[in-house]
């Protein structure tokens, strides 16, 4: 995301202006906007001339200013949608029609609210430092099929996928196979470099059932050395090569619940979130009294200072409800202020899910409480 304006008031009111860069930037603007808020952007509207009989409709670059009803994100298509009413009077655009308009990667994004939340700030803050954003990719393939992934804090994107036909071993002739094998090899390591910025990347995993990911690795490492490629040793380190039992994308979720795994990505947040629930429900199985989930269970913990860790869906986020969104954000915001930690789980993620489930928010305690699902008379 890049920041091209800021008119905030000290009541932290006003308006910010960014550009979103890619498809994580627009999952933020989804958590970002809600109902009630303001939107200027330009967007491509067919537009007919009202005074000219039979006249044919064009298509004009437009600049709307809205106020949001509803948004939607579909992280397939890479489309994020703002449906609103405008509020500004145009010569083609009626004041106070609806309008569902898309979000340009070309133009710049002005949202106005009333009030910006802490939680609002930072994450612009933290959307716009690039640096910030830890990413993990992966190579998760198996005979003939190649499945090129970026893992981040927010969702699993798939980038590319190799397909070559690879013919099976001939009793005593296996030139044909190993040919088609080396040339489906060099064509996943050649997306890989196309694709992936191993200098900004912090982890690389390469995962398959059998021979298949080793065989992947020893592929870059031969490309890699006869392109005299630069830190080598340093690169060779951020590759992981492990088991899934299949080359699909959903064999990444066993890969990166593993130990081995989980080890060496600990520094980046989708490990910490998945760490993080696992805690949880052996804490919940074990019945110890440290391990609580509902908003009452979870508030009396917070207000009582005995939370270590809070768990939120990014749902609870964008609520329709801005008193309960409110309500969320300054729990958070207490638990940070006692030396907690906030975790932030995404819907798209399987661990996202697995939070929803049980209400959407959950607690880890510093000590075991063993009535906070008692009521307040009893």
């Amino acid at each position: 995301m890049k920041l091209v304006g800021s008119r905030l008031e000290k009541s932290n009111s006003g308006s910010l202006s960014v550009i979103a860069q890619d498809k994580e930037d627009l999952f933020v603007l989804y958590n970002l906007i809600h109902p009630q808020d303001e939107v200027t952007l330009k967007t491509i509207r067919n537009v007919k001339a009202s005074n000219v009989k039979g006249a044919k409709s064009e298509k004009k670059l437009l600049t709307l200013r809205l106020q949001v009803q509803d948004v939607e994100f579909i992280p397939q298509d890479e489309s994020f949608r703002i449906k609103g009413k405008t509020m500004d009077p145009l010569d083609d655009v009626p004041m106070g029609s609806f309008h569902t308009a898309d979000v340009d990667y070309k133009y710049p994004l002005t949202i106005a609210k009333d009030e910006w939340d802490q939680g609002d700030l930072d994450l612009i803050a933290k959307s716009c430092d690039i640096t910030g954003k830890a990413e993990v990719a992966a190579v998760v393939l198996q005979e003939g099929v190649a499945h090129i992934c970026f893992i981040t804090e927010n969702m699993t994107v798939l980038r590319d996928k190799i397909e070559k036909s690879i013919p099976k071993k001939r009793r005593g002739d296996s030139s044909a196979h190993d040919k088609a094998l080396d040339k489906f090899y060099g064509h996943v390591v050649d997306a890989m470099v196309r694709h992936l910025d191993l200098n900004k990347l912090k982890a690389v995993i390469l995962a398959s059932p059998g021979f298949w990911a080793q065989g992947l690795y020893d592929k870059y490492l031969e490309v890699a050395v006869k392109n005299n490629t630069k830190d080598l040793p340093t690169l060779k380190s951020k590759f992981m090569v492990t088991h899934s039992s299949t080359g699909f994308i959903q064999g990444l979720d066993e890969v990166l619940k593993t130990d081995s795994v989980q080890k060496q990505l600990a520094d980046t947040k989708y490990a910490k979130d998945v760490k993080a629930l696992d805690d949880f429900f052996k804490s919940l199985n074990a019945d110890d009294g440290k391990a609580w989930y509902g908003p009452d269970e979870c508030e009396k913990a917070v207000n009582m200072g005995a939370v270590s860790k809070l768990l939120l869906t990014d749902k609870l986020f964008r609520s329709d409800d801005i008193a309960e969104r409110k309500h969320y954000a300054e729990l958070a915001e207490i638990v940070k202020n006692n030396g907690g930690d906030v975790f932030v789980f995404s819907s798209l993620h399987d661990s996202g899910v697995q939070l929803g489930q049980i209400t959407g928010v959950a607690v880890l305690l510093n000590y075991p409480v063993h009535d906070l699902d008692e009521e307040e008379d009893e």
